[in-house]
């Protein structure tokens, strides 16, 4: 150091806030090589200045520990990253990057306040709005107890699709899906409903047959032939009928063989279809033939009235009954004798309800 400029270029120079308008302050300045000092009262406050330009948006990042955290992280970031702004943990402070710098916001965070009342939000209505309106969410009532309702827009009318596939019968609107269907129901139409209705099957049910010695259940058909005798009457076959779910008249066609011994029209044996046995309700009826001559006496439906509907309770099985019809061979005029012969013998039943025929 050789000259006194060179002495003052080495001096430390720092301003020193005194206040404003004090009374007694005067300003000096002192010099060394090592240290120096200026006193610099403050002035008074300038004008306004201009705008400045507006902040960058506000991103807030969350929570982060303390300072050295935060210097840490700030080694990353640049003026892209101008709005981010974390709370420091250990200071409660709001830090705010500004592209180049953080600002510090020290009084951002108060203190926690009490606990609020937990509010119930109960789901009121849900009703549909006009074609393209907005969706619309209403909350009324006061905390803690508020009812949110809904109005959603009704969405526009779409493409008629593909004529899809036959559903269920008993989902169509004339369906009586009250009565509760049975296996082998068919749906009839009750004009009294004026629906179709799930009923037993109306139409005939069977064949139930027997030939010669045998029967459609194992059973032992006809009785074996027999010559000369005057039995009367004379049970040749019994055939046993399932119950049925529906009331039913017996339908018999069959015969057999018969021959009387006389030789003249004094003697005559019929042969009977009957309902349980010889004495029961007949069902059906052939003539015999009398002068001696053997011939297939046969059976056919036959109900010994003349006042037969399908209301009358003649020659009616009742559903849920099993039955037996027997074959019968009667003498109905004369007293003599006669052949049977099984050879041929047959009889075939029919269940017709009482609903309907085929």
């Amino acid at each position: 150091m050789t000259t006194i400029g060179e002495y003052f270029e080495q001096t430390q120079i720092r301003g020193i806030n005194e206040g404003i308008g004090e009374p007694g302050i005067a300003q000096s300045f002192n010099g060394t090589p090592k240290d120096g000092s200026l006193e610099l009262p403050t002035g008074s406050p300038g004008p306004t200045g201009p705008q400045g330009p507006a902040a960058h948006r506000f991103r807030w990042e969350g929570d982060i520990s303390d300072p050295v955290a935060l210097a840490s992280l700030a080694e990353s970031l640049g003026p892209a990253q101008a709005g981010k702004a974390w709370r420091v943990e250990s200071t409660n402070t709001l830090m705010y990057w500004n592209g180049s710098a953080f600002d510090v916001f020290a009084e951002a965070f108060g203190g926690h306040g009490p606990t609020g009342e937990v509010n119930t939000l109960t789901m009121g209505t849900v009703t549909t709005g006009a074609v393209g309106a907005d969706l619309e969410i209403t909350i009324t009532g006061t905390p803690p107890s508020q009812t949110l309702d809904i109005t959603v827009p009704r969405g526009v009318q779409g493409a008629q699709g593909p004529i899809g596939s036959p559903g269920p019968l008993r989902e169509a609107t004339d369906y009586d899906d009250t009565t509760p269907p049975v296996d082998g129901a068919v749906p009839l139409w009750n004009s009294t409903t004026s629906k179709w209705t799930p009923t037993p099957y109306p139409g005939w049910r069977g064949p139930w047959t027997a030939f010669e010695g045998a029967s459609w259940d194992g059973g032992a058909g006809f009785i074996a032939s027999a010559s000369g005798t005057s039995t009367s009457p004379n049970t040749l076959c019994t055939i046993n009928v399932p119950a049925q779910d529906v009331d039913w008249r017996p339908l018999v066609f069959g015969g057999a063989l018969v021959r009387t011994t006389a030789t003249d029209n004094s003697n005559r044996v019929d042969i009977e279809a009957r309902i349980t046995n010889a004495a029961g309700q007949i069902v059906g009826y052939g003539p015999g033939t009398p002068f001696g001559l053997e011939s297939f006496t046969r059976v056919q439906p036959q109900y010994n009235t003349a006042s037969m509907t399908p209301a009358s309770s003649v020659g009616v099985v009742s559903a849920g009954v099993p039955a037996v019809i027997a074959i019968v061979l009667r003498r109905n005029l004369g007293s003599g004798s006669y052949n049977y012969i099984r050879t041929g013998a047959h009889a075939t039943v029919w269940a017709v309800p009482v609903t309907g025929a085929p």
